[in-house]
């Protein structure tokens, strides 16, 4: 049977003429240069090449008027283009553009884009891993969970965080689950240093959370909130500190259910515990602990005996150097206990609010340690003889000096202090040089006719940087004559005459006057706020009749009003804070 011949002038090639797909509606998805598909793709090619072998483009086909196609030049398919060459550069996406990225296309092209555009590629439009890495190191962890969730990239890079985190600082909410805790450390293996700001309950399951999560951790900071409270025993916490053998420094808030407790530990080195309260036993077996810091509850029923812990801190803890002992309990014998360890390497020593601390007590610390840096007995009872003893023994090696709220010093110990220990840089003399008188309204009215005689204050020094006067209504004049200070606490010194004022301190760089009035703040702008630069920019020159010589006539200043509601006051490079 014979078939239907083809006319002879539709005799071309099967292979130089591909007809359509039939069914097509709606135009080709292909690039009609180069064959690619459309989206996202920008050809290389020119409008003017072809695509299909055909050496004289412009030349007309001799059997183009016989070509019958059943739909529109634009859907007939080119041969294949020819492989481009490598130098080529490949097509990039848009940057910042998450339209095309899409997890279910999973191709392996599309997976090395995206790895160039948001990982470690480089080039234009590519954001370098190292970049990215940075950025991701300054967010916040919730930040870094959102941020996972933008692409695959940004997920493995936030990971990698997550993964080689060495310090995390967390906010625990007050509804928060231990799950919550617990998957968020999980993503840390590798996490060294923890700080928790809980603001709900604590309890074991916590402890146990970290201890588990966290192997490597060796710094461990926890604190608490009005909303939350310690649950933690003493046996739990003694438990974890034995456990956690890689532990150095262990901070902890709200210890008042710990009853009695033994910490046993040959790798910790600092130690804080606050709210301490009614702790039948206390034993801190812990060779290598340098720093430790007790604040204990300021109720007058607690049962602590600070004696007996004292002394047991002193025989299993040889290498001490640094003591913090806050509680109303402090007695003499406490500090008799203390100076009979004999810690020879101690350097700082800080006994707060004991009130039935004296000379007494002074001359046995004096007389046991010849070396401290630092020595803060504030609420004590030590008077000027006190003073005199601390300058006898210290007056190379005293650094920092803390005297608050010691109602027997008078002004004349604080000039003595100075004059004597010449590497001073800190001095708190807070409520020392008190009016006795002030809060008290009968005694108020009675001497409203009397002359009220206060105490002045002169200090010279040369390496003073820090200077505490706050709430010492006792004293009328100050003269401060100390090129390196920088701070001066003059909280609610009511009584300090704004006319006996003279402040030589050009360092000085931020002034507290809290509760001081208005005219003392505004002299205090005058004078601390101006530098000799400024002194020369208002100084004006005149000359004399004789037109010889010139004189400089001094420019009153004129003080900058106060805002109240900011409640600060800047002038050039000094902060005046005013009530």
């Amino acid at each position: 049977m014979q078939g239907r011949r083809p006319h002879p002038a539709t005799s071309t090639p099967i292979s130089d003429v591909i007809l359509p797909k039939r069914g097509k509606k709606r135009g080709n998805y292909n690039c009609g240069r180069c064959g690619v598909p459309k989206k996202g793709h920008v050809c290389n090619y020119p409008k003017n090449l072809n695509p299909i072998d055909n050496p004289n483009p412009t030349s007309p086909n001799p059997n183009r008027e016989l070509i019958i196609l059943s739909s529109p030049p634009s859907v007939t398919r080119p041969q294949p283009p020819p492989q481009l060459p490598r130098h080529v550069p490949p097509q990039l996406r848009r940057a910042l553009s998450f339209d095309d990225i899409s997890d279910s296309h999973g191709s392996d092209d599309e997976s090395d884009n995206e790895s160039d555009l948001f990982g470690s590629g480089s080039g234009v439009g590519k954001l370098p891993g190292s970049c990215l890495w940075e950025v991701f190191k300054r967010l916040t962890p919730p930040e870094l969970l959102y941020a996972a969730r933008v692409c695959k990239a940004w997920r493995e890079t936030s990971r990698r965080i997550w993964k080689y985190a060495e310090e995390l600082r967390l906010r625990v909410p007050v509804k928060a689950q231990i799950g919550l805790v617990g998957s968020v450390l999980k993503k840390c293996p590798g996490l060294v240093k923890l700080s928790l700001r809980m603001e709900s309950d604590i309890d074991a399951t916590m402890l146990a959370c970290i201890a588990f999560s966290c192997p490597k951790l060796y710094s461990l900071e926890i604190c608490t909130s009005d909303t939350s409270v310690n649950r933690i025993t003493g046996d739990e916490l003694g438990r974890f500190v034995a456990e956690k053998r890689c532990l150095t420094n262990l901070k902890m808030e709200g210890c008042s259910n710990l009853g009695g407790f033994t910490l046993c530990s040959t790798s910790l080195s600092t130690l804080s515990l606050s709210d301490l309260y009614c702790h039948a036993k206390m034993v801190f077996n812990c060779p290598n602990l340098k720093d430790i810091s007790l604040d204990f509850s300021r109720q007058e029923n607690d049962t602590t005996d600070l004696t007996l812990m004292v002394d047991g801190l002193g025989r299993s803890c040889p290498r001490l150097q640094n003591i913090h002992i806050a509680s109303i309990r402090l007695t003499h014998a406490v500090v008799l206990a203390l100076t009979a360890a004999n810690l020879r390497g101690l350097l700082m020593l800080s006994l707060v609010l004991g009130s039935e601390i004296t000379d007494a007590s002074v001359a046995a610390i004096t007389s046991s340690y010849s070396s401290l840096e630092l020595l803060d007995l504030s609420g004590s009872s030590i008077s000027d003889s006190g003073i005199g003893m601390i300058c006898n023994v210290y007056p190379e090696t005293l650094s920092k000096l803390l005297l608050a709220l010691c109602p027997n010093i008078t002004s004349s110990g604080i000039q003595f202090a100075a004059a004597q220990l010449p590497n001073l840089e800190l001095l708190d003399c807070g409520m020392t040089i008190c009016d006795p008188d002030l809060d008290n309204p009968t005694t108020q009215e009675n001497n409203k006719k009397l002359h009220r005689i206060y105490q002045k204050l002169i200090i010279k020094h040369t390496c003073l940087k820090k200077f505490s006067l706050w709430g010492c209504s006792g004293f009328d004049a100050l003269y401060l004559n100390c090129p390196e200070l920088n701070d001066l606490n003059l909280n609610s010194c009511t009584n300090l005459n704004p006319e006996r004022l003279l402040l030589q301190c050009p360092n000085l760089e931020s002034v507290h006057a809290l509760g001081c009035k208005d005219t003392l703040v505004e002299t205090l702008q005058n004078q601390v706020c101006t530098d000799f630069m400024a002194m020369e920019d208002h100084f004006h020159c005149k000359r004399l009749p004789d037109g010889s010589k010139r004189i400089r006539v001094p420019h009153l200043f004129t003080p900058q009003p106060i805002d109240k509601k900011r409640k600060r006051i800047t002038k050039r490079n000094c902060t005046v804070l005013v009530n």
